[in-house]
């Protein structure tokens, strides 16, 4: 068995991914310096650029997301698609490293409850994340892959939050079967955990629910092939009858196309929620409020079409 070499994106992709999102050059080609305000700057750009999306599991014929490098450009850059974290954080990898960043990956165990009440429970390692380190010895989770994810990246530091339109994420240490001792078998090891704040109780205190956890394992290329392969094809992932399109926008709303409903989400709860009647209504929101058009062969190979009554 041989080991394959690595395969990076070149300075030309990176560029196209730059423009793609958007992202302020102060020269068109000259990259940015790799700084906290470059980091800050690009999941902002990503986030509100690249759609989370799962329609290559519906309007395919492969039924999965390809993560190759050539791919994962194509289809978001040439095809003005999205992703889920495998492919998007992958490409977000790539675009850090070119820059300079000092970038590793790692994958985390998705564990968010239907509602911020019910027990946590831990998954398998089903989540890409990117974590990048500073000379200052300060380390951030980069992540532009869990749907209607965090604007700003995340200092892995106890308690560190950010706020941004009236959002807020916090990132949190927890020992699995200290906090959760029901759980048997997940490790006794620290991880960082990231949450989601989702309002105030009726006695005014924080409600937090939470995303993921991780620690800092260096994974390789194998490992997610391994992760987005369960993703794209076991009976128990979530997405194997999904059709979901979640993107933010620049002004920190959330557009959230889940199946049937649609729904334009701010801080502060739902500005828009439609049921979604008829299969044109759902193209005609693809199209208005993420850009994308399904192709003939898409709209041959969607397996998911809303009959009309």
């Amino acid at each position: 068995m041989t080991i394959q070499e690595e395969e990076h994106y070149t300075q030309e992709q990176v560029f196209a991914v730059l423009r793609h999102i958007n992202y302020p050059l102060e020269k068109p080609d000259v990259l940015p310096e790799p700084t906290l305000e470059t980091l800050r700057e690009l999941e902002y750009r990503c986030v509100t650029s690249i759609p989370f999306e799962t329609l290559s599991l519906r309007t395919t014929p492969a039924r999965g997301v390809d993560i190759s490098l050539e791919a994962i450009f194509d289809r978001v850059v040439n095809k003005r698609r999205g992703g889920w974290c495998f492919s998007l954080n992958k490409l977000a990898y790539e675009l850090l490293r070119a820059i300079g960043f000092t970038v590793q990956f790692t994958l985390a165990r998705v564990c968010k409850p239907l509602h911020y009440t019910h027990p946590i429970r831990y998954g398998g390692l089903t989540h890409r994340v990117s974590i990048v380190r500073f000379t200052d010895e300060s380390k951030y989770v980069f992540d532009i892959g869990f749907g209607a994810t965090s604007f700003y990246p995340l200092k892995l530091e106890e308690g560190f939050q950010v706020e941004y339109f009236g959002h807020k994420r916090r990132i949190n240490k927890v020992i699995h079967n200290k906090h959760e001792p029901e759980i048997l078998g997940n490790p006794t090891v620290e991880h960082w955990r990231v949450e989601e704040y989702v309002g105030n109780d009726d006695e005014g205190n924080e409600r937090w629910s939470p995303c993921y956890a991780f620690n800092e394992t260096q994974y390789y290329d194998p490992d997610c092939t391994v992760g987005n392969f369960y993703s794209n094809f076991s009976p128990l992932s979530p997405f194997i009858k999904s059709f979901w399109v979640m993107q933010a926008t620049l002004d920190g709303t959330y557009l959230l196309l889940l199946g049937q409903d649609f729904k334009v989400r701010s801080s502060k709860g739902d500005i828009k929620k439609i049921t979604i009647e008829t299969e044109q209504q759902r193209l005609d929101i693809l199209k208005d409020y993420f850009g994308i058009e399904l192709t003939e062969e898409e709209w041959e190979y969607h397996d998911q079409k809303i009959e009309s009554s």
